[in-house]
């Protein structure tokens, strides 16, 4: 029979493991409902008793049979009753109040991960925005005149001719999202790392530059893992490659290192009036 682990809506300390008939003396004490959270294995998450019809039913049985099995305890107990009978109960209450605490070696690794998780969790979209940011900066720096061109002259649609441009503002606008901690954006964003990885091997190839094309692998590598981190130290070694090799290519073009190489791939989509 398997074993749960439950806690309140409101409360992240856990409670467990506990079997079904546990849970159904905890419910006949009010101290389970039908809004109970328990940890479901095969979803990796917390959910309520109810969503769970199976669990549902063993826990808040038909009154009938809940009374018999209550009957059939005690005439077991009044058969069975010796003076060491306490010493059970009293281990099984011990065993309550340690779990509750997350102090048993069962639900130690449930609460430790759950933190790890949710610290994880609450640095990825502000550290993901900052690589974003870099990224942005890498790509719109050497394209500085043709924006400013763009601005003064109002020909804003020229600015389709020079594709990395625009690639640039899909990273700032993608920044900004992230700052404000708009997550399910990230599917597109491990896509756009990918985009990033063979465009900065590319580059780094042509210029004959090893050093950017490790910078361009760090900060993409960086960017895809911190969108699937599921630990605190995960996502902290890829904010670590992603801040840090975007940062440097950030560096690199205002440097002047990519000074004339974007305007290669100029295309000649919209004529100059």
């Amino acid at each position: 029979m398997s074993d749960y682990y439950i806690r309140t809506p409101d409360n992240e300390a856990s409670r467990g493991p506990f079997d079904i008939a546990k849970l159904q003396t905890l419910a006949e004490a009010g101290q389970v409902s039908e809004n109970t959270l328990f940890y479901d294995e095969s979803k990796e998450e917390w959910i309520p008793i109810a969503l769970s019809e199976e669990l549902k039913n063993k826990v808040f049985p038909p009154r009938e049979k809940l009374s018999l099995k209550i009957g059939q305890e005690k005439a077991s107990t009044r058969d069975d009753e010796r003076p060491d009978d306490t010493a059970p109960n009293q281990l099984d209450v011990e065993s309550m109040l340690a779990a509750a605490e997350g102090e048993t070696e069962e639900t130690k690794h449930l609460k430790q991960r759950a933190k790890s998780f949710d610290k994880a969790a609450s640095l990825a979209s502000s550290g993901i925005g900052l690589m974003f940011l870099a990224s942005a900066v890498y790509l719109l720096y050497p394209h500085y005149e043709v924006i400013k061109t763009a601005i003064t002259e109002e020909t804003y649609s020229r600015i389709l001719n020079y594709p990395f441009l625009l690639v640039g503002l899909f990273d700032l606008i993608m920044s900004v999202f992230l700052f404000l901690a708009i997550t399910e954006i990230y599917p597109l964003l491990r896509g756009r790392s990918m985009i990033t990885l063979g465009f900065g091997l590319y580059v780094g190839w042509v210029l004959g530059d090893p050093i950017l094309m490790g910078a361009s692998a760090v900060g993409s590598i960086g960017i895809f893992g911190a969108t699937v981190a599921q630990t605190y130290p995960t996502m902290l070694l890829a904010l670590l490659c992603g801040i840090s090799g975007n940062g440097f290519l950030a560096y690199l073009a205002i440097t002047g290192r990519f000074n004339g190489f974007f305007d290669l791939a100029k295309l000649s989509i919209i004529a100059a009036s």
